[in-house]
């Protein structure tokens, strides 16, 4: 009975939506029989109208429209009140956004092509080979904390098994470059593609980006995607924001992650500062014994020796013998501008590689050292290249060249650009210019003009030093400047047949004026013969003489060579006559860190008497220098322009 009261009731309600449908869709009703059989012949309106399917989709459709709208409103409703909690939120920072057509989904790197993309990001790549780089091609799934250090490195299909030994050693983010020829790119890539994901560690932390060129890389670099670009693009794409180039053929200590963790509070606000880690590499001396130690004391024990590229075993600037005893992070000294170690650096800060180069991972390093940034060098954490090979890729001979010119004209190229840099931010005259003063002194003279200046009074670990002096006698004020420093040297050692120069030959120049005139005396009418300009060596620190090893019983010079000059009346690059000393045979015995101190003396009647003393009329130092020992390698510069104009004079 309840049953058939309940269906009654729905009948009665779908009775009652028909009428209502029946009133909205046909106005109004036919009250008699014939009326409804008339009205039917004359339309056939009421009958669609009327129809169960047709009422069914117009409820729908209402129903549908209500929703819509109820959804459109809530979204507004809610987005409204968080874009005021958020603004709310943000009072005092100020953050990008596009002011015009804000609400056009419009971009210019959304219609970009891909590989106009790329040729943008990396400039010295060739177009039609940046188009097929693939980056993530293969992308790891684990997930990494972004304060760890992301390996990155350069591979081809003849070295993806030391790729694969590098991911079961580090359990660590890895970005790496593989490039292929396009040939052989169905072949290569189904293999890869297969071992990459059956290796659960590769799967798991590494990242890996194809490139294809029409030949590829196994037997010569391409020109069409140098290697420094494969750097910057596997450094780009890391994960993380703490990155370190590895060659594939070497492996890190075991320890290193622990070492890491232990020291990521004070390791990581070095990098964010801009100064880079170095970890020291080894190669192993027996190729028959292939075993990585696992801590210092193993490395120590024998069988291993420094390697820095382009130096001699053992006596590369890392410094072996520092780093034997070293139990705290310490500073390389002896940095050259083919100094390239394995190191950490923040991926954010530090510049990125100049693509120019084929494969000159150096030119990478050279423009942070400039910017004043250091080399701090791990104590506990080393890196071991494996024995089998050195993973160097070819070059041809005409590349080789060409790379070692455009490497020196980078050089001078990045120590006008960091000088200008560092002058811009009022940090000329700061410590973070102590390396471009350094490497770059003469560079800077001759280009920058202007920018290096011997000031009147050069203040130097809080000790003056005045470069003006005065005469009482004649009122007159001598003002020495440097205008070529010393940059460095090799030592000479204790014989005398192989004693090479300082390069380039220091040179002084002389100004004398009248007390109360700014311009300079005519140089005319000076006595010249009676100026004397004597050197002697110091230390870096200009606190301590350094002209004598004392050995007793015996006591031996340290600096050789024409210690004392005469002026010479001469023209600069610029036309300019002015009386210059030049030390054009000076060479050191012993590697070290050296100034020169030039003092000039003004001789008189009195002094040509017996046991008389010249009196001192001014005095200047140069910058510090490095001299090399015979085994390290440094570049010497090309001659300069005064050097060439006063080449004649002094030969």
């Amino acid at each position: 009975m309840e049953s058939f009261d309940t269906t009654k009731g729905y009948e009665r309600k779908i009775n009652q939506i028909n009428n209502w449908l029946d009133q909205f869709l046909l106005n109004s009703s036919p009250l008699l029989p014939s009326q409804h059989q008339k009205q039917q012949k004359k339309s056939l309106k009421h009958a669609v109208l009327k129809s169960f399917w047709f009422r069914l989709f117009a409820i729908f459709y209402i129903l549908f429209s209500i929703f819509l709208t109820s959804a459109h409103f809530l979204s507004w409703f809610f987005n409204v009140e968080a874009q005021n909690q958020e603004e709310s939120n943000i009072s005092t920072s100020w953050y990008y956004q596009r002011t015009y057509d804000a609400d056009e989904p419009y971009s210019l790197i959304s219609n970009m092509s891909h590989g106009l993309k790329m040729s943008k990001l990396f400039s010295q790549g060739h177009y039609d080979a940046l188009k097929y780089v693939q980056p993530y091609w293969l992308q790891a799934v684990r997930v990494f904390n972004p304060t760890d250090v992301t390996l990155y490195t350069t591979i081809t299909p003849g070295t993806w098994k030391d790729l694969v030994e590098l991911a079961d050693s580090w359990d660590g983010p890895i970005s790496a470059t593989f490039h292929i020829s396009k040939s052989e790119k169905q072949v290569i890539t189904n293999k890869i593609e297969y071992e990459y994901k059956s290796n659960p560690k590769v799967f798991s932390n590494v990242d890996i980006h194809l490139i294809e060129t029409d030949q590829g890389i196994e037997k010569r670099a391409s020109i069409m995607v140098p290697l420094n670009v494969e750097r910057n693009l596997a450094r780009i794409h890391s994960k993380t924001q703490y990155v370190a180039e590895i060659p594939t053929n070497v492996l890190v200590n075991a320890n290193f992650r622990q070492n890491w963790i232990a020291n990521k509070k004070r390791y990581t606000s070095l990098l964010d500062q801009g100064d880079l880690l170095v970890i020291p590499l080894f190669k192993m001396m027996d190729n028959t014994n292939y075993r990585i130690p696992t801590n210092k004391e193993e490395v120590l024990a024998g069988g291993l020796a420094l390697h820095d590229a382009h130096f001699e075993l053992d006596d590369g600037p890392t410094d072996f013998e520092t780093w034997k005893n070293a139990r705290d992070i310490y500073t390389v000294k002896q940095y050259t501008m083919d100094y390239e170690p394995i190191v950490i650096q923040s991926k954010n800060i530090q510049p990125w590689c100049s693509e120019r180069f084929v494969d000159k991972k150096s030119a990478c390093l050279l423009p942070s050292y400039l910017a004043g940034n250091n080399f701090l060098v791990l104590p506990n954490d080393f890196a071991v290249q494996k024995p089998r090979h050195e993973q160097k890729t070819a070059i041809s001979d005409l590349d080789i060249v060409i790379e070692k010119r455009l490497y020196s004209k980078f050089y001078w190229e990045q120590c006008v650009y960091q000088g200008r840099q560092l002058d811009a931010l009022g940090l000329w005259q700061s410590k973070k210019s102590e390396h471009i003063r350094q490497q770059c002194s003469r560079v800077i003279q001759n280009w920058g003009k202007g920018l290096i200046e011997n000031n009147n009074a050069i203040k130097y670990n809080n000790t003056t030093f005045s470069s003006i002096g005065y005469d009482e006698r004649e009122k007159r004020t001598y003002e020495l400047i440097v205008c070529q420093q010393p940059l460095h040297a090799r030592m000479c050692g204790f014989g005398e047949k192989d004693r090479r120069p300082i390069d380039p030959p220091p040179i002084v120049q002389l100004i004398v004026r009248q007390e109360g005139q700014d311009t300079p005396v005519d140089v005319q009418t000076l006595q010249i013969p009676f100026f004397v300009l004597h050197v002697t060596l110091w230390s870096d620190d200009r606190t301590e003489e350094r002209n004598i090893i004392s050995n007793p019983p015996k006591c031996t010079r340290v600096l050789m060579g024409s210690l004392v000059s005469s002026p010479s009346l001469l023209k600069n690059p610029q036309g300019e006559q002015g009386l210059y000393f030049a030390f054009p045979d000076l060479s050191i015995r012993t590697e070290g860190r050296y100034t020169l101190r030039f003092s000039l003396m003004k001789l008189v009647n009195s002094d040509f008497q017996e046991n008389a003393k010249s009196k001192i009329v001014a005095q200047v130092f140069s910058d510090p220098f490095t001299v090399y020992s015979a085994k390290k390698v440094y570049l010497f510069l090309m001659k300069s322009k005064m050097s060439l104009s006063f080449l004649n004079f002094f030969l």
